[in-house]
């Protein structure tokens, strides 16, 4: 492979993992450190926030400007088939009107693909992040600042079975431990949500056409909770279908049922139908519509059992151009909270968000959007609506 095919694969790796799951992005040119490629890029962003700390209307209702500066930093290699990736960044945010709320989040994440042979692949990850929470319904109140947290993950994804074989198999496992560092003595009871989560997942792929496989899955998520009483082991099983480019459609369709034992025997353990489901319509080349919806029991905290949650969204991204580039998109959250002190809460969030994306040079991409949220609770103090304004610029070498 010659030097700039090389480089070229090395950008387009790199460019993979920063700019995942976006309708455009600037394309980096890499610097070639003897076979590595080093991607640095900087994202800057404006945002005015009118109600930073997602308070019902009265005193804890608070704006700001707020301005966020992201590096990041990106090592690619590949070898043949193999790619290796090494990824840091960090979020630094200023609110301008409420100083207290600065902080800097870090995330650091190491990735590889390994393909030993047409059958047997291999997906392997780890990272750290330690992350700060803006201050919500648990803590605006008093003097703390947002939540502070770490957490640490290993996992990896084995495949059998070649790409084209009738029948694939793939194998799951990631083990995530998450530790709170603040707040561990206020009503905010971050302490009482350190915990290990194991999980593991175990996937079956029968190929009914050349585009299209149906698909059986089980979940299996064990939770290991410090202090609290929420130990649990939970189970899904899901059938449903994946299909790539056909009808204009890209997609992937779970549905089944789920259940959660805990090990305090005075909980009550739930079992109910669940769902993933993910489709890409394109009818235009340059027109995409995305379309998804979920249902599950969330993880739960000192004040309920668990969360059953389901959520439904759509959005619309539109090329009007090969420079400008549009999305528009509505989802709606939907949260039921069982057991505990918040048994019978229901939140429902409405989301709109409308952007626009200006590729400016291979190098600098434009952005400015606006996000509205109306968050409707059968707790007074967690209803709320949030509008934000954001100008933003994404910047490579």
């Amino acid at each position: 492979m010659s030097k700039q095919k090389a480089l070229f694969t090395l950008s387009a790796v790199a460019t993979g993992i920063i700019f995942a799951g976006q309708a455009s992005a600037i394309e980096p040119q890499p610097i070639d450190l003897g076979g590595v490629g080093l991607v640095p890029t900087l994202k800057i962003s404006e945002t005015y926030d009118d109600n930073i700390w997602e308070a019902p209307e009265g005193d804890d209702k608070r704006s700001s400007w707020v301005t966020s500066v992201e590096p990041s930093l990106t090592l690619a290699a590949r070898d043949r088939l193999n790619i290796y990736q090494l990824n840091y960044r960090l979020n630094n945010s200023t609110y301008h009107s409420s100083q207290e709320d600065d902080h800097t989040d870090h995330f650091l994440r190491a990735d590889s693909h390994m393909e030993f042979s047409a059958r047997h692949r291999l997906d392997l990850n780890a990272g750290y992040n330690k992350q700060q929470d803006t201050r919500d319904s648990t803590n605006r109140d008093n003097d703390e600042v947002g939540n502070k947290y770490h957490s640490t993950n290993v996992g990896g994804l084995y495949g059998f079975g070649a790409q084209t074989a009738k029948m694939q198999l793939e194998l799951g496992a990631n083990q995530e431990w998450r530790k709170y560092d603040n707040n561990r003595d206020s009503g905010s009871l971050t302490r009482e949500k350190d915990r290990d989560t194991l999980s593991l997942v175990t996937t079956g792929y029968y190929r009914v056409a050349p585009k299209t496989r149906l698909l059986a899955e089980v979940q299996y998520n064990d939770y290991d909770y410090d202090t609290n009483t929420l130990d649990s082991e939970g189970y899904r099983y899901l059938v449903g279908a994946t299909w790539d480019a056909t009808a204009k459609t890209t997609g992937t369709v779970k549905v089944g049922f789920e259940e959660k034992d805990f090990k305090d025997p005075s909980k009550n353990d739930p079992d109910n139908s669940t769902w993933e489901v993910g489709m890409t319509w394109s009818p235009l080349t340059y027109s995409r519509v995305l379309l998804n919806t979920r249902s599950r029991a969330e993880e739960g905290s000192s004040t309920e059992n668990f969360v059953d949650t389901t959520s439904y969204g759509i959005s619309w991204e539109h090329d009007w151009t090969d420079r400008v580039t549009s999305n528009l998109g509505y989802s709606f959250t939907d949260k039921d909270y069982e057991g505990g002190s918040n048994n019978g809460r229901n939140d429902e969030l409405d989301s709109y968000n409308l952007g626009v994306n200006y590729k400016m040079r291979r190098w600098l991409d434009l952005g400015v959007g606006y996000s509205f949220k109306d968050n409707s609770s059968t707790d007074a103090n967690s209803a709320f609506d949030r509008n934000q304004v954001f100008f933003n610029a994404n910047v490579s070498l």
